[in-house]
């Protein structure tokens, strides 16, 4: 560890500039301050002896004079396996109350000087029990993933769904990041993962939103980092779970001010698709496993056309759409089919049996939702006997595809199931065929395969 010592001489919101009087540290630097514990990093050179850095821990009480040292040329984390079924702050320490002893130092920022092959994403689909996200939006290992919505959607519940689900399949590991979320959140998922029996199997990485914006940046490269290492190390599947992805476009929105960066479109920062990439062209696969990644992003107002929202948009291999006006008609999961989208949704990779299946549905969703504004004026006894058996149908087939969650069973007294693909697949074509014509459409809610209902109901 080198130890140059420099001096602080302006400290600006969570901006502080230190003068070196020789041995100017490199950008990315870890910087401590002697007097308080408070850590930062060089993020860029003001002139030749001084440098810019921001704040990744408070930096309550600090005064400009005091002095700084090099604590490191880049950010860190110890890492082993045993940071399975913990909780971590962005530098890789315990959050959990528990002691930690690591092993191998793991940089936060990608390790360039290492050399790995890298391998495209295959076409081996994954099942997450999930109907309505295995019919129409079908997952690959190495895929990144997004679900988009507004705030009370339920975003963070299907994560924490998907986190269980995946995990009973033994492929991996899983890593999660908790980007600029609640404390309470945070603790509220720990404690879920733990009753559900999966947190043996997942690293935590939180920035909570009381943190400084750095720190709320940077620990998305750290869950990352921990990704990498588990898949190079072990040579395993990882699974990364990022909640909440805007936040970290949100993080560096907040630095580009404090640098006093020229805003872009909307207040965002110039360096927005830059630094996404930063965090998203890590997400991939080697020889030994592939990282698959599924993020919750935030849409403010509802507005897929926010600057940061479109920049997530183009590195996704799949991005699902919650909706609020599915959600009020009490339908969960609350995913909009007809928004969202996956590559994965291809005869070459699904099958014909499933595409078909799947383009029928679709296409019956998207007439009964050209219909559904006569209906709204007139009722839907005004319509053709043709165009009232196609709603008919598609409502039926918009209950099916609910279903009750394991993570919220605590709240709707409904034991969560899982269903198999080959199971979604035979009760949509029942329902197509018209089989459950007649059946009413509360038998057909929150079930998990269509043989539950009967076929007198």
């Amino acid at each position: 560890m080198k130890d140059y010592q420099g001096i602080i001489t302006a400290i600006q919101g969570g901006v502080v500039e230190i003068m070196f009087e020789r041995d100017t540290p490199r950008i990315h630097s870890w910087l401590e301050s002697e007097e308080r514990e408070a850590w930062f990093e060089v993020v860029e050179r003001k002139n030749l002896t001084t440098v810019r850095a921001i704040g990744l821990s408070s930096m309550d009480k600090l005064e400009r004079g005091e002095r700084v040292r090099v604590a490191a040329d880049e950010i860190s984390m110890a890492m082993s396996k045993n940071i399975l079924g913990r909780m971590f702050d962005m530098f890789g320490r315990p959050i959990d109350g528990q002691s930690f002893k690591g092993g191998k130092t793991w940089p936060i920022y990608e390790n360039r000087r290492q050399q790995i092959e890298i391998t495209k994403p295959g076409n081996r689909i994954l099942e997450t029990g999930i109907k309505v996200i295995d019919l129409l939006t079908p997952f690959r290992l190495g895929d990144k993933i997004g679900l988009f919505g507004g705030a009370g959607v339920g975003k963070t519940v299907v994560i924490t769904e998907l986190i269980h689900n995946i995990s009973l399949k033994e492929i991996g590991y899983s890593v999660f990041a908790g980007i600029g979320e609640r404390l309470r959140e945070g603790n509220d998922l720990y404690l879920a993962l733990k009753e559900l029996g999966v947190l043996k199997k997942t690293a935590l990485y939180f920035g909570e939103m009381d943190k400084p914006a750095g720190a709320r940046m940077r620990v998305g490269l750290a869950a990352v980092a921990a990704a990498e290492f588990l898949r190079d190390e072990l040579d395993k599947d990882i699974f990364l779970f990022v909640d909440n992805i805007f936040r970290y476009a949100m993080a560096g929105m907040e630095l580009g001010a404090v640098l006093g960066k020229v805003p872009a479109e909307l207040g965002y920062q110039a360096t927005l698709d830059h630094d996404m990439a930063l965090f998203q062209e890590r997400i991939r696969g080697t020889a030994g496993g592939a990282i698959t990644s599924l993020q919750a992003v935030y849409v403010p107002a509802d507005d897929l056309t926010d600057p940061a929202i479109v920049s997530i948009f183009s590195h996704l291999d799949a991005s699902l759409v919650l909706s609020r006006e599915v959600a009020q008609k009490g339908i969960y999961p609350a995913i909009d089919v007809l928004s969202s989208r996956s590559l994965g949704l291809d005869v070459d990779i699904i099958g014909e049996r499933h595409y078909k299946i799947a383009f029928e549905v679709k296409t019956m969703f998207q007439k009964y939702q050209e219909l559904s504004h006569i209906i709204a004026i007139l009722g839907i006894d005004e319509l053709s006997r043709t165009d009232r058996l196609i709603a008919k149908r598609a409502e039926r087939l918009q209950r099916f595809l609910t279903q009750p969650l394991v993570s919220t069973e605590a709240f709707n007294d409904s034991p969560g199931v899982y269903v198999p693909l080959e199971n979604t697949l035979a009760g949509c074509e029942k329902i197509l065929n018209g089989d459950y014509d007649e059946a009413a459409l509360e038998k057909i809610y929150m079930i998990g395969s269509i043989d539950e209902v009967s076929q007198n109901d």
